[in-house]
């Protein structure tokens, strides 16, 4: 199976505290260009749904506040002609108007949006990590001789801690920069988690640290946090902390009840269009191992337990099914994208980590059961339902919650 990954970063985000109700957020645009009657703007996020007519190159929502958050626009225009679109988002951390200024020609990402100080920043701050990216991507093409290489490169290991290092010089400035210059803004908490992947963990508590009290007190700085003790948690060899999360029937399940066998965590949500395409062979590797000392242990990362519980029962998988509704996934697990899996011991100790999920059988992990366990391999006729083959291609997912 090809490795899929999703990034788990503040994307599509709702911070959660300091909740205020009976006001509004009114989002007001303006855009220039042929619409070609397709006038429709609609605003989004996992948990959001609204659209609006645009009339004389002019929309307007209203949205009601009761915290900070993050929405994706989506004109119309985009979809009908097959146009190329990347989400374009816009947070919106205080209840006044905030406008959008946007021009057909130039593309929907290289608006304006002026409203709150957080927004404006977040913009300014988008634009220095546009100009760093470009910076890095030069290095690269020069080094290598184009500025992205397949997995399936030989040179990919060497090219990918050469990124990782360019992203040191030129991303991670720009973001203790934000924190330091701004430490009481939600521009700042909202960019915490693009540090996870290129940060060490010191250079995160240090990011952390310099946030005013107010933001350390916000849920996402808090996570953010717990996911430095999650990356010392989850490290190969360490064993797992008992926890305790709901199954779709509200009942608590604690991870010591797995003890005595070895144990395929499974890190999803019901957005994840890779999480879903793996289930099929996940179910075949179940039965081939399910009477051999082995089990599987869904944990969603769903912020909708009502999109949750809708999965659960389409997917009907023969194994436990809990919603992380206490963030182990950060704390316990640092996982930076789903699906993510871990297996674990017979005493609790992690013996190997995967990102992605290969439906062929080469995957690391799969390798590690065949070598525990042995026996042949069940067909796809199997199972209850049927396996999708080798996953190719997904789109990347951000975090939609």
């Amino acid at each position: 199976m090809k490795k899929i990954i999703t990034a788990i970063s503040g994307t599509l985000i709702s911070l959660g505290s300091f909740a205020q109700t009976g006001q509004e957020i009114i989002l007001q645009g303006t855009i220039t260009g042929d619409l070609k009657g397709h006038n429709k703007m609609y605003l989004y996020s996992r948990t959001y749904h609204d659209s609006t007519t645009i009339e004389n190159g002019k929309y307007t929502f209203h949205i009601p506040f009761k915290e900070p958050v993050f929405l994706i626009l989506y004109p119309e225009y985009i979809k009908a002609e097959r146009q190329m679109y990347t989400p374009f988002g816009i947070l919106m951390d205080k209840p006044v108007t905030y406008t959008v200024t946007s021009d057909i020609a130039k593309g929907l990402n290289a608006s304006t949006v002026k409203g709150s100080e957080a927004v404006e920043l977040l913009q300014a701050y988008g634009k220095d990590k546009s100009a760093a990216w470009k910076s890095i991507s030069e290095v690269l093409k020069k080094e290598y001789g184009q500025p992205w290489l397949q997995e399936s490169d030989p040179r990919y290991a060497a090219f990918e801690e050469r990124q990782k290092a360019l992203q040191q010089q030129y991303l991670v400035p720009l973001l203790q920069k934000l924190v330091k210059e701004h430490p009481d803004s939600y521009a700042s908490v909202f960019s915490l988690g693009e540090s996870k992947s290129i940060m060490t963990i010191d250079q995160q508590n240090r990011l952390y640290e310099g946030l005013s009290s107010k933001m350390k007190q916000t849920k996402e700085a808090k996570e953010f946090h717990e996911f430095a003790q999650g990356l010392k948690n989850s490290a190969v060899g360490r064993k797992v902390k008992n926890f305790t999360l709901p199954d779709e029937k509200d009942q608590p399940l604690a991870f010591s009840q797995f003890k005595g066998k070895y144990v395929l965590i499974d890190f999803w949500a019901s957005w994840c269009g890779p999480c879903r395409k793996s289930f099929p062979h996940m179910r075949e590797v179940f039965q081939q191992y399910k009477d051999q000392n082995f089990d599987i242990y869904s944990i969603s990362i769903d912020k909708s337990k009502e999109d949750w519980l809708k999965a659960v029962a389409q997917e009907n998988n023969p194994w436990k099914q809990t919603l992380d509704n206490i963030n182990i996934a950060g704390s316990g697990f640092a996982i930076t994208g789903v699906p993510t899996t871990y297996l674990i011991s017979p005493d609790g100790v992690i013996l190997m980590k995967e990102v992605g999920f290969n439906s062929d059988g080469t995957g690391a992990i799969e390798k590690k059961l065949a070598e525990l366990f042995g026996g042949r391999k069940v067909t796809t006729a199997e199972t209850s339902k049927p396996a999708t083959g080798k996953i190719t291609k997904a789109i990347p997912m951000a975090t939609m919650q």
